[in-house]
């Protein structure tokens, strides 16, 4: 953890402070990395290995300490409770280091079978900008194939629900500036207004974001090791100046062809 920051347990919500008293008085994890029978290495030390779906008191357990290690910004605690300690310790150092996040509170939820939802409400920070950041994620825990022990099951989404297998969180200046794209009419198009326009509007800001003639703001966005993949902006702290980008598409038939397909899940239509 680094120096500087402290983690309080408040009615089940695991909080991370940074500034301010040190950590030595925050030890909530009393024993941690040796609890549960397990090693250093995370080994059980037990000869005889459990087997079968984890308890209810594991899962419990187990979540709870994730979590408070994860809101203390113990990266390597906190990995180690995972089934996939190489690629978690990494991500989770990520979440301060270069999404930077300063303050986290995680809530977790009700148990439902080995899944355990939680909210986070936390305040993002970068060259004297901040801005609250709140979402919801799950994990779920089972059990260690050779070591028997209750693990968080290993996936990105765990740090935040739209993070995929080789992407990243990261807060900065954004890749490329921001674009208000117009229909063939100069009628603005948005995410907002027209949400199965939002692959196509992140795609034209990635390739004519930069001559647009726009400048680039800050914000918490998800890069991809595809570089033929755009970025995915989660949050922004400031919004830079868009380029206008004049396009062929039909703001009036777009809103028509997306209430036709309304009723159906996981559709989308673009209208050129």
């Amino acid at each position: 953890m680094r120096s500087g920051a402290k983690v309080a347990v408040v009615g089940g919500v695991f909080v991370l402070v940074v500034g301010g008293v040190g950590y030595g008085a925050y030890n909530v994890l009393d024993g941690f990395g040796g609890s549960g029978g397990g090693g250093t290495d995370g080994r059980s030390t037990s000869a005889e290995v459990k087997t079968g779906p984890p308890s209810k008191a594991e899962i419990s357990e187990t979540s709870e300490k994730f979590l408070k290690a994860w809101a203390a910004g113990q990266a390597s605690d906190a990995s180690q409770l995972t089934n996939n300690a190489v690629d978690a310790e990494p991500a989770l150092s990520g979440y301060s280091d270069q999404a930077h996040v300063t303050k986290a509170v995680i809530t977790p939820g009700p148990a439902t079978g080995s899944k355990v939802p939680f909210t986070v409400k936390a305040t993002v920070s970068f060259e004297g900008k901040s801005k609250p950041w709140s979402y919801s994620s799950e994990l779920t825990v089972v059990r260690g194939l050779t070591t028997g022990r209750p693990l968080i099951d290993w996936k990105p989404s765990v740090i935040h629900p739209d993070l995929a297998d080789g992407e990243t969180l990261k807060t900065g200046e954004a890749s490329a500036p921001s674009i208000e794209a117009l229909d063939h009419n100069g009628k603005v198009l948005t995410k907002e207004k027209y949400p199965s326009l939002g692959p196509i509007l992140d795609a034209l800001r990635e390739k004519y974001g930069e001559k647009a003639g726009g400048t680039a703001g800050i914000e918490t966005r998800i890069e991809s090791e595809d570089e033929n993949t755009p970025d995915k902006t989660l949050l922004t702290l400031s919004k830079g100046k868009p380029g206008s980008l004049q396009t062929t598409l039909d703001a009036r038939v777009q809103a028509a062809a997306e209430q036709a397909v309304k009723r159906y899940s996981q559709a989308s239509v673009v209208a050129l």
